[in-house]
């Protein structure tokens, strides 16, 4: 249960960012008083621009369930039963994979986001793709030594 509340906050920040990155668009909005398309995102025709919107979707989707689930834990914190028990470890376990998607989802969103708005300088917009790509093998490694630790797993040579 503490980790669960611990989760919950990471959780809750997710949402609050990403409903704020939905209304606070890269690029902004287009402001011409006599265009049609006032009130528009600017990048609305760019692919990392849809991508972007589509990724933050999904991370404030994915965390706000995650929050939910760890509502329904926090109403349920003293299991009775083993099946009880098993309920809220199978709760918690849907909660953190929601949890890393919203993370992995935030990743990508913010590359796509930097790409969106780089596009015009190719080397650097490149540069923050990378950086997110990298990112990723960084935490599966990081999750591989960690997961080692855990179980006291060795590697034989």
């Amino acid at each position: 249960m503490n980790a669960a509340q611990i989760h919950l906050v990471v959780a809750t920040l997710l949402v609050t960012v990403t409903f704020a990155a939905g209304f606070t668009l890269p690029g902004g909005f287009e402001s011409d008083h006599d265009s049609p398309h006032k009130g528009m995102a600017i990048l609305v025709k760019k692919p990392a621009f849809c991508a972007f919107v589509v990724t933050d979707a999904i991370a404030f989707v994915c965390s706000a369930g995650a929050v939910f689930s760890y509502f329904v834990m926090a109403a349920n914190h003293r299991p009775t039963t083993k099946e009880e028990l098993r309920v809220l470890v199978n709760i918690y376990r849907v909660a953190t994979i929601l949890q890393f998607l919203s993370m992995s989802a935030v990743v990508i969103a913010f590359v796509t986001g930097l790409y969106a708005t780089l596009s015009h300088s190719v080397s650097l917009a490149t540069s923050v793709c990378a950086i997110g790509c990298l990112s990723f093998i960084i935490y599966v490694l990081v999750f591989h030594l960690i997961y080692k630790g855990l179980t006291g797993e060795t590697t034989n040579q």
